[in-house]
């Protein structure tokens, strides 16, 4: 393939994200939360008993970040934190019906955003393109010897 078409299935990827991204952040704003806050929140009712340290590890971000956004969500009303009846140096992050309702309201949004970003596709293009972008992200290991190798 030649490398220009590649290129530009590389921008549209960036393309993608980013309109998805904006998308995101728009609809993220009316909550008053930033993009990362949203993300920990909406993790949170995945993974309700997540410690902050797994928090840490499976958003990809360093603990101090997970202190500051949990003390915003907290603030906020969206979460409440509980002292563990066993051990008084831990905390249990607990969703208030004020964080529940905005992870209803934010999953019924991806939904539809979702809807409609791949309106019109069949559900075999749908499958298609889903083993496609599997294959780019087994790619991972030879993307990271790429920027291993260029001194990052």
């Amino acid at each position: 393939m030649e490398e220009d078409k590649r290129h530009q299935i590389m921008h549209l990827l960036r393309s993608v994200d980013h309109m998805m991204k904006c998308s995101i952040d728009r609809r993220v704003k009316i909550t008053g939360l930033y993009r990362g806050q949203h993300r920990m929140l909406m993790f949170l009712g995945d993974y309700p008993d997540c410690s902050q340290t797994e928090l840490a590890e499976k958003l990809e971000i360093s603990g101090a970040a997970v202190a500051v956004s949990l003390k915003r969500l907290e603030k906020a009303g969206y979460i409440k934190r509980q002292c563990d009846t066993e051990d008084n140096r831990m905390n249990h992050v607990v969703i208030t019906e004020k964080g529940k309702a905005a992870i209803e309201e934010s999953q019924d949004f991806f939904h539809e955003m979702e809807g409609a970003a791949l309106y019109g596709f069949t559900e075999g293009e749908i499958l298609k393109m889903e083993e496609f972008l599997n294959r780019v992200l087994q790619n991972k290991d030879k993307i990271n010897q790429v920027v291993k190798k260029s001194g990052v």
